[in-house]
């Protein structure tokens, strides 16, 4: 990870505001959806992209009883 050089406080409600230099860099606008993980000593960001209950990938995407399934997986599920 690298240093942003910014700092931002949390409110009484638990939230804080990503600076527009960070928003913009990552093509981050309102309402987008943001997803949280943890590594050791670091809570790590990132806008969410939906990905194949599966595989992970992001490509080619079905919903299907509100799951996204790609394309390839579907083609091998359907030789089960």
């Amino acid at each position: 990870m690298r240093p942003a050089g910014l700092v931002c406080k949390i409110d009484k409600l638990g939230r804080i505001v990503i600076p527009k230099p960070l928003r913009k860099e990552f093509e981050i606008d309102t309402g987008d959806t943001i997803e949280f993980f943890t590594e050791p000593g670091a809570i790590v960001m990132k806008k969410y992209a939906m990905r194949c209950i599966f595989c992970g990938n992001r490509d080619d995407l079905t919903e299907y009883q509100g799951k996204p399934v790609c394309a390839e997986c579907i083609d091998k599920l359907k030789t089960l």
